[in-house]
């Protein structure tokens, strides 16, 4: 499903023409992809314009992990950490740019020289100040929407990630993030957040100091209305959902998620939650 605004722009047969001759080949849309179909009403043509809204995923990473310092950048199988979820996220079919927020301390002058070395969109910010770090990310790339994602999640599922856009939408939601399980969101290394630059700005510009380390701090706090359920496909007997943690913050995470890697990423590159949970259970 994309998520579009669209509205209708009327032409004289002479401007449709230049506009065909310039942008289509026998009605096969080729340079300007907003262009989506055509009627005729007399001597006018009517051509309805769709416009993708930017929905962005906006990755937050840093080399300073108290637990495991340089996390992002271990190897799992063939890629770093963060290729992983940059390769896997990409695959959403709502999504504009997939976007490295990094800082601007030297220590993570590696993830950036990573992303300009892969062509990897990145911007660099506040160390302490994670919430402006991410409104100038979001400013510089002119997303009208985000999805938060952190750069030690390898797992992360894009399936789930476009339920949740979807959801965003069709509720018409200001912010959206996982439901609760236990003691923490399930699962774990596959949270997400989904928010509008409306409401990044306006935490941007309201929120107190002790708002800033935690980027939606504000945003739930005043718009938080809907957790998103994460509707498993079957029931997995053999795993405590509340307690299971999929995402990489300490050394026996990394054994962890590199036996997975192994067991399910070397049979299937393309593999989803529920392979995991199957192999897991």
């Amino acid at each position: 499903m994309k998520h579009v605004k669209y509205y209708k722009q009327l032409f004289t047969p002479e401007e449709y023409k230049y506009i065909k001759e310039k942008c289509y080949d026998n009605d096969v849309k080729l340079n300007m992809p907003e262009l989506s179909f055509t009627y005729r009403n007399n001597n006018y043509i009517y051509i309805y314009i769709y416009i993708m809204y930017k929905i962005d995923v906006i990755i937050q990473a840093r080399m300073g992990s108290t637990r495991l310092p340089g996390k992002i950048m271990m190897k799992l199988e063939d890629k770093y950490v963060i290729d992983h979820v940059i390769e896997r996220v990409s695959k959403s079919k709502n999504v504009r740019h997939v976007i490295i927020c990094t800082s601007i301390k030297s220590t993570d002058d590696v993830i950036y020289n990573h992303c300009i070395k892969h062509n990897i969109k990145c911007f660099r910010g506040s160390e302490q100040n994670v919430l402006n770090r991410y409104y100038e990310t979001a400013k510089y790339f002119g997303s009208e929407y985000i999805v938060r994602l952190t750069s030690d999640c390898p797992l992360i599922d894009h399936v789930y990630v476009d339920k949740m856009i979807n959801k965003y939408f069709d509720l018409k939601l200001s912010y959206v993030g996982p439901k609760y399980y236990g003691n923490h969101k399930f699962p774990d290394g596959f949270n997400c957040e989904v928010f509008s630059f409306k409401c990044l700005e306006e935490a941007e510009k309201y929120s107190d100091i002790t708002e800033h380390e935690h980027v939606t701090t504000y945003i739930i706090k005043k718009y938080s209305t809907y957790q998103y359920d994460y509707e498993l496909t079957k029931t997995y007997e053999n795993i405590n959902l509340s307690q299971l943690h999929l995402s990489l913050d300490t050394p026996n995470d990394y054994i962890f998620l590199k036996d997975i890697f192994k067991n399910v990423y070397k049979k299937n590159k393309n593999f989803t939650l529920e392979n995991i949970l199957d192999y897991l259970n």
